[in-house]
């Protein structure tokens, strides 16, 4: 009763209509894939899915399918999270891709979302000044989203909006990217006054010291919320296992969770504890084609 009453108190603190800022604030994890969350969401410049705040995802020669559910996000009952993406990559710099998310708590709120984006690799120039490292290249990738979402909440009419996530990313060294976000940049359709979302900007760094080791950090601010650090890392134990750990200080989150790899498959599953909701768990599935 009292995490119930908790997120009915978050979910109102603006007009009754226009709940989702606090949606949004509450339940980030809601629509993030299960590799995101274990990483504390700080890896914006290490994209792998089409769930992440940056679009900016680079073309290989394989496409890719994602699938990820959560029963009960964050200890509520009565709630469930599920997505499902996909990209294609349509040359070798050029990739489109598609999200869908939805979170149902109950009969009396739903929200979600559907997204379309694009990406595309630049180069740069080449790392180093003499010897092999100058004959590394550099690469950039920049991506747009336009997502669709939908909130209904106690049988009101849906609220809808569009907008436009905006995303980057830059090899600064061979070992170091970094990257720019912008979610909601751009709202097409705001319901008389009324933001599904608000605007928040993301600026995040990927390191790999070496070839098993990845950090990640990301810094989030957004427009009516308080700015966010994350901080992840994931360990490859070997080619087919995967360990992660990360904090986000914005909610107070920890998360941990493991990831498998073999062939074309890939599983992971995450578990975050929030310091008043409580833990939920997150299970994802992939495929390359």
């Amino acid at each position: 009763m009292g995490k119930s009453l908790l997120i009915v108190l978050a979910l109102a603190t603006a007009e009754l209509w226009a709940i989702s800022p606090a949606f949004a604030q509450i339940f980030g994890t809601t629509s993030s894939s299960p590799r995101s969350i274990a990483l504390g969401r700080s890896d914006i410049a290490d994209p792998r899915d089409e769930w992440l705040p940056n679009p900016a995802l680079p073309a290989d020669t394989s496409s890719h399918i994602h699938a990820v559910l959560s029963p009960q996000p964050l200890g509520l009952s009565q709630s469930l999270s599920a997505g499902f993406s996909g990209d294609l990559p349509l040359d070798p710099l050029w990739l489109a891709g598609a999200s869908f998310s939805r979170y149902q708590w109950g009969d009396g709120f739903s929200w979600q979302s559907f997204g379309v984006q694009a990406s595309r690799i630049f180069a740069v120039g080449t790392t180093g000044s003499g010897g092999k490292d100058s004959t590394t290249p550099r690469h950039a990738v920049a991506g747009i989203r336009l997502r669709y979402s939908e909130e209904t909440f106690q049988g009101f009419l849906p609220l809808d909006d569009i907008g436009v996530d905006l995303g980057a990313s830059i090899e600064l060294f061979p070992k170091l990217t970094l990257a720019v976000a912008v979610t909601h940049l751009v709202s097409l359709y705001n319901n008389q006054g009324d933001s599904l979302e608000d605007r928040v900007g993301w600026l995040g760094l990927s390191y790999h010291p070496t070839d098993d080791l990845t950090i990640d950090a990301a810094f989030e601010s957004g427009t009516n919320d308080s700015a966010g650090f994350h901080v992840g890392a994931e360990y490859a134990i070997d080619p087919h296992l995967f360990v992660r750990a990360g904090d986000d200080t914005g909610n107070g989150e920890l998360s941990a969770g493991i990831g498998l790899a073999y062939d074309n498959f890939t599983a992971d599953f995450a578990a975050i504890r929030h310091p008043m909701l409580g833990t939920s768990v997150s299970f994802g599935i992939g495929f390359a084609l």
